[in-house]
């Protein structure tokens, strides 16, 4: 009895699922080398040529980004410590338009001349697919369908586990039992070589799955992704109404005191990215990267006076408990670089086979259904849905 109930559990929430999470899937693969593939689409854009000479600072990039766009502010730098890396520059979005990202528009600069460089091939095309991934294109409702269906995806794995089980624990033992866990039957007619299709690569993927799941509900739900930061004893900040009043950007004078406090901190910096349109409170959050991270997430942060320069805080990735380190990687976690280059291919094969799972599910249910109309007319019972 439970078998079926879960059977019809499993193909009813399957079948209601399968074309969001089909579309996460085709997104996710598409996102999984976004990072490659925007370098080798723009060699001269993403990766420059290496320049010799005294290091760009922080003060002289901000004027020639300022004196590049002078209609727009300047929201956030992202510094770069590799003489072949562009910095990161976000502009404010102009009145009436307002894209996915809420640090502004993105564009690369050449920190050693001072130009900015041509938008990147392909940049807007992932932001579209990273939204579509996310929402839908459809804001909050579109997050909440991914939220739910990402749920659904969770159950439709443990369902589908269950019933793959062996009833009697002693076939759990037998190799035959196990092959027939791990082969497809490439040979075998229609139904039964689409069955171990759908059966026998959810298995194999089922792990990646899980992972997925629980980590992109971290994005998608906010009681899950505060009751994970209590568990790992860390404040979990309420969301607040943006402070009223003009802006108060940091003027040349302070941000030379704040980089050069900066660097005397963190000599080894990759990466270091502080907001310089808003110093309101008087402090500079810069929240930078080693140049030997374990992952891309793995920020230190130090937060420093806009008046004097001084540190008032400074905190380490290597210094914050396991629970905080991993959810601090929860987006590498999602994406498989926590892993390494290995993650990244078994989480692009895995949303690859999203759609797959889709396709193979439906033909499923409708052979299902086309063989139960015969059997229903001989006994003059009429056709039900499902």
């Amino acid at each position: 009895m439970l078998r079926r109930v879960l059977f019809r559990l499993h193909w009813l929430i399957g079948l209601s699922a399968s074309v969001v999470l089909a579309v996460v899937g085709a997104t996710g693969a598409l996102m999984a080398y976004d990072e490659e593939l925007l370098r080798w689409l723009n060699p001269g854009v993403l990766s420059l040529p290496a320049r010799t000479g005294p290091a760009p600072t922080l003060p002289q990039v901000a004027a020639q980004a300022r004196a590049a766009v002078p209609e727009r502010p300047v929201t956030f730098i992202t510094a770069a410590s590799a003489p072949t890396e562009p910095w990161r520059v976000w502009y404010a979005w102009p009145p009436g338009k307002r894209g996915g990202s809420s640090r502004g528009e993105l564009r690369y600069i050449d920190p050693a001349t001072g130009t900015l460089l041509p938008e990147a091939r392909g940049q807007r095309f992932f932001a579209t697919v990273k939204l579509l991934h996310r929402t839908l294109l459809a804001n909050e409702i579109g997050k909440q369908m991914v939220g739910a269906c990402t749920v659904a995806l969770v159950v439709m794995a443990l369902s589908g586990l269950y019933l793959r089980w062996p009833r009697r624990m002693a076939n759990c033992w037998n190799w035959r039992s196990w092959r027939s866990w791990l082969v497809i039957r490439w040979g075998r007619a229609g139904r039964i070589r689409w069955w171990d299709v759908h059966t026998v690569i959810g298995t194999l993927v089922l792990p990646l799955y899980v992972l997925a799941a629980f980590s992109g509900l971290y994005w998608a739900y906010d009681w899950y992704r505060e009751g994970l930061q209590r568990m790992a004893g860390m404040p979990v900040i309420a969301k607040t109404k943006p402070i009223e009043g003009p802006s108060k950007p940091l003027d040349d004078a302070a941000l030379a005191r704040v980089w050069n406090s900066f660097i005397t901190s963190a000599p080894a910096y990759g990466t270091a990215t502080l907001r310089i349109d808003d110093a309101r409170n008087g402090k500079v959050d810069i929240n930078w990267l080693p140049a030997d991270a374990p992952h891309d997430r793995a920020f230190n942060r130090v937060t420093l006076d806009a008046a004097t320069g001084a540190v008032a805080r400074n905190e380490h990735f290597a210094d914050k408990p396991p629970m905080q380190r991993l959810l601090a990687g929860m987006l590498p976690l999602h994406n498989g670089r926590y892993f390494g280059p290995l993650g990244v291919v078994l989480v692009l094969i895995g949303a690859l086979m999203l759609p797959v799972f889709a396709a193979t599910g439906w033909w499923l249910y409708l052979d299902r259904r086309r063989r139960a109309q015969p059997q229903r007319h001989r006994q003059g019972v009429p056709a039900r849905a499902g």
